[in-house]
């Protein structure tokens, strides 16, 4: 029932978001500027997306810290899909399935590599939030209209001074409340019954999870996870600046990589909203974007967030299976050859 009741609310705000885009606009419009797109695009666009899946699973790699149980790239590539192609159905599960997928082939705690997880979704924030700031300082020529997108005025320092304080304020919070939970899990744990084997146990589950969380700390590589990072954020604008050239937009309205970059970080926003994978929040957040910052019709603007959208939809529903096939019968190879020996 609880499960049921995430996805109908999910579906009813996708809804919502998909007719607050849609409902101004002509269907016949937006066919009509779909009909002028250059459709050979789509290839380079699929590459660089499963670039930057494939880099995504190589930065999750640098935080398995137990070399005996690291996963091959072709099993964290399918669980990177995979979680990919389950947040289609189940917003926001993909986040747990991912993890759970990888540790069942390695052998290794749920809860550890859900903390790594964790882990990665705090870098990707941060990453971010710079790259926001970035965009507000330097690529926004109308702060109003910057103000109206994101709700934060640009033009005032004292907004970054605030930003930083209230995140530092916010995550000492989070980290003393999570010390303290751990002490007291620890603490109760000792005691005899059946509650101190329960509590034992989200003891154990909370320190696995932890040392995920935290795997950080003994990160050797540090320049290169920090160029992965970089990469994916690269991949994603690029994502954003090829659909300009399947509409002509580059020529029609003068979009640069410069205006991708924007972009990207409005879609991000609207990606992160808990709809099935960001139908609807995307349409609206990318339609509202090109027409406020540089005066895209809204037609072209619902086709180019509706061809850039359904193209990795697709292609998680198509190669996400493929992958599972292929890493399931390589795994069973590895398992036969350990049999025999």
């Amino acid at each position: 029932m609880k499960k049921a009741l995430k996805i109908i609310s999910s579906l009813a705000i996708s809804g919502v978001f998909l007719w607050l885009a849609f409902k101004n606009v002509e269907l016949e419009d937006i066919i009509e500027a779909s009909t002028h797109m250059s459709w050979g695009w789509i290839l380079p666009f699929s590459v660089v997306t499963m670039f930057s899946h494939f880099i995504r699973a190589e930065r999750w790699r640098m935080l398995f810290m137990d070399k005996s149980k690291v996963p091959t790239r072709l099993t964290l590539l399918t669980g990177v899909m995979f979680g990919y192609l389950t947040n289609i159905a189940l917003p926001r599960v993909g986040e747990v399935t991912r993890p759970i997928y990888v540790a069942r082939q390695v052998g290794e705690s749920n809860s550890k590599l859900i903390g790594t997880i964790v882990l990665e979704r705090l870098v990707d924030l941060v990453s971010m939030l710079l790259i926001m700031v970035f965009v507000g300082i330097f690529l926004i020529s109308d702060p109003e209209i910057l103000t109206r997108l994101f709700g934060i005025d640009f033009t005032d320092h004292t907004v970054y001074v605030s930003m930083l304080k209230w995140g530092a304020i916010y995550s000492g919070i989070a980290l003393l409340a999570g010390y303290l939970l751990y002490k007291l899990l620890e603490k109760l744990s000792k005691e005899k019954g059946p509650i101190g084997k329960f509590i034992n146990k989200v003891h154990v589950l909370s320190r696995k999870f932890f040392e995920g969380v935290l795997s950080i700390r003994q990160l050797k590589n540090w320049p290169l996870f920090v160029l992965y990072t970089a990469l994916i954020w690269l991949a994603y604008i690029t994502m954003t600046y090829i659909p300009f050239w399947m509409f002509d937009m580059q020529i029609h309205f003068d979009l640069s990589f410069a205006d991708a970059v924007v972009l990207t970080m409005v879609s991000a926003v609207g990606l992160a909203i808990p709809t099935p994978g960001g139908v609807g929040s995307y349409h609206l957040f990318i339609t509202y974007t090109l027409s406020a910052l540089y005066g895209v019709p809204e037609a072209t603007g619902l086709a180019f967030a509706t061809i850039a959208h359904a193209s990795t939809l697709v292609m998680y529903i198509i190669v996400s299976p493929i992958l599972l096939a292929v890493d399931k019968y390589y795994s069973l190879k590895r398992e036969a050859r350990k049999q025999e020996h």
